[in-house]
């Protein structure tokens, strides 16, 4: 009896948390351990399959665990990492946001199906967010058809390739027969989310998240993350959006997202290197409406980010867009083709460098080659600081534009440089969106603001564009526009070509 204390700690000590009977003679007691969930697991390497609730495996082990999802689907797992936390996709790992929908019957000329999930909450009105307002892309839900994602309609009645969900009594509505067929419904909201720093996400598939508009599939707010070599498609706002400090989103391809494809919000230092991001907003199930946010990706209010040496391609909306008082943002080295709206757009900021890219057919549709109005290769606009230089174009449409005030940025225009840029023009007629400044204000052409052309080099297919008026500087609309001869005499250009 004297030595019992002594065995029954080390008892405990050996099981660790279980609630037991201890008994010694004559003395019967109760003991309960508890311990917390996280401290269950050393930290290491483990291996999880389809069907595990990785998130409380995640719970289970001390932060820093690396986590091999193997191949296969793993549904509606929505993870916040801990601290240090890897995972790491072996081919063929596929985390996929949406429910399979399989309890369908025929009613009155459509296909139903009660009881699944509704996220009801609209991110606004759909006249103001979607280019149809007929159209339900405020709602972050997606029905898709074997991978392929329906028309989402606000009401009855609806055709093949529509689908309607009626949020009160959570029925849906389809036209397509789904017999033989997949239907999935998109319903979690986010694959990675949280605050925790230096985690890494790599190697996997994230497809069919609900991602309302302005939000992620993939949106840490901790810092340190790595986001690399992920597909991420399919998700009906964002495809990834870092909200944190020195987050590196490298060779990923995120291509089909509803609204645009990879985004940073706020954030010191973030890093966008060599991405392939296309064909995002570029479906017509429910395209985001022009004003919004929407196309490649916009980072806002960033300071020192960079985005390097990426493709942004066939995107509706910009290529890539930079605002909200970003500071400091490069970006290099980036192949940017056939964004529906601007290739690349500084607007609202401060030190936008802007060099050594290679913009092709931006600003106009590319499946009908019409040029999309008030849109350039390369705009800066309501900024600072910008520099535009060493970048290669190619358009049928436009060139570099900058611009003064607009709507209630009230940055003045100042110190916005535009040098040693190539620029072909492959049209034969007046160029749709003149290269060169308009400013209703006239603050951006004032010589003591030091806005300025020059060194630029400029391609026509024939000796008569240089008499036609390509350019525009000295106030704001067509007024204002000038030939060659006439843009050298406004200061522009000096030492700059034409040919």
């Amino acid at each position: 009896m004297n030595n019992a204390p002594d065995c029954v700690a080390r008892f405990l000590r050996a099981i660790r948390c279980r609630s037991l009977w201890i008994v010694t003679a004559p003395l019967a007691f109760t003991v309960m351990f508890a311990v917390s969930p996280y401290d269950s697991a050393i930290a290491g390497t483990i291996t999880v399959s389809p069907g595990t609730n990785i998130q409380m495996a995640i719970n289970a082990h001390q932060p820093g665990t690396t986590f091999v999802l193997t191949s296969g689907v793993y549904r509606q797992q929505t993870l916040q990492p801990r601290d240090g936390d890897i995972f790491t996709g072996q081919s063929g790992a596929i985390l996929n946001g949406s429910t399979v929908v399989t309890n369908w019957v025929k009613q009155n000329g459509h296909w139903t199906s009660s009881g699944e999930p509704a996220l009801a909450k609209a991110a606004g009105p759909s006249s103001k967010w979607c280019r149809d307002g007929s159209t339900g892309c405020v709602y972050p839900q997606d029905l898709f058809l074997n991978n392929r994602p329906l028309v989402h309609k606000l009401s009855l009645p609806i055709s093949s390739g529509q689908w309607y969900f009626n949020y009160g009594s959570r029925v849906i509505y389809m036209a397509d027969n789904p017999g033989g067929q997949t239907v999935e419904l998109s319903v979690s909201q986010n694959a990675f989310k949280g605050n925790a720093n230096n985690v890494t996400v790599q190697g996997l598939t994230i497809e069919k998240y609900a991602a309302p508009l302005l939000g992620g599939a993939i949106q840490p707010t901790g810092s340190g993350w790595v986001i690399q070599n992920n597909t991420v498609m399919l998700n009906h706002g964002e495809g990834i959006k870092v909200e944190g400090n020195n987050e590196q989103v490298l060779n990923n391809s995120v291509h089909d997202n509803e609204e645009e494809g990879a985004c940073a919000g706020g954030g010191t230092g973030d890093l966008f290197k060599n991405n392939n991001v296309y064909n995002n907003n570029n479906n017509s199930f429910a395209k985001v409406a022009y004003g919004i946010e929407m196309g490649g990706g916009k980072f806002s209010s960033t300071t020192n980010a960079q985005i390097i040496n990426n493709t942004f391609s066939n995107n509706d909306g910009n290529g890539i867009w930079v605002d909200g008082l970003a500071v400091g943002t490069s970006v290099k080295g980036n192949t940017v083709t056939r964004n529906i709206k601007d290739g690349i757009r500084c607007e609202y900021s401060h030190n936008c460098m802007i060099s050594g890219n290679t913009l092709v057919d931006n600003d106009q549709n590319s499946a009908t080659g019409a040029c999309t109005l008030y849109s350039r290769e390369i705009t800066i606009t309501a900024s600072d600081h910008a520099t535009v230089t060493g970048n290669t174009i190619t358009s049928n449409c436009a060139g570099i534009y900058v611009g003064g005030q607009q709507r209630n940025e009230f940055i003045v225009p100042f110190d916005n440089v535009v040098t040693d840029n190539s620029i072909t023009y492959t049209g034969s007629g007046q160029i749709t969106n003149l290269i060169g400044g308009m400013d209703k204000a006239l603050m951006l052409f004032n010589p003591a603001n030091e806005n300025y052309f020059d060194y630029n080099s400029y391609h026509f297919n024939s000796a008569h564009q240089l008499t036609v008026q390509n350019w525009m500087w000295g106030g704001y609309g067509n007024l204002f526009a000038k030939n060659w001869s006439q843009w050298r005499a406004a200061g522009q250009d000096t030492h700059g070509s034409a040919d």
